[in-house]
């Protein structure tokens, strides 16, 4: 059963490879909805949660635009189907989404745009 570390990885999840065909999903989730299903597992706080993270991985990877931007974004794909918007905060200031994303070695989006301008140099 997939482990905490691996929970928003919708792919291992359902135990299928990123190439699955919607047939190939549909199959893995009703096999392990089978499985996980609180009326088969009463007092099972744990299958209780794996239920819940097989049907929303299911209902993304089952749903072509929704798999589309999660392949594309992984775990911020939510974030993109909103159109990375700017947040206002109560103090006025406004900041993009893509400032709380991570980019590999040059670390917050920001970083990224001073490595690339030298401007924290």
């Amino acid at each position: 059963m997939p482990t905490p570390q691996d929970s928003s990885d919708y792919y291992a999840i359902l135990k299928v490879n990123r190439q699955a065909s919607l047939l190939t999903i549909k199959q893995a989730y009703r096999e392990l909805a089978r499985q996980l299903h609180p009326d088969l597992n009463p007092n099972n706080a744990a299958a209780a949660e794996q239920f819940k993270a097989l049907n929303e991985a299911y209902e993304v990877l089952s749903d072509p635009a929704k798999r589309r931007q999660y392949d594309r974004y992984g775990a911020h794909w939510k974030k993109a189907e909103k159109g990375y918007a700017t947040t206002s905060y109560p103090s006025g200031k406004q900041q993009n989404d893509f400032d709380d994303m991570e980019f590999g070695r040059f670390g917050r989006f920001e970083d990224l745009l001073g490595d690339l301008f030298d401007r924290y140099s």
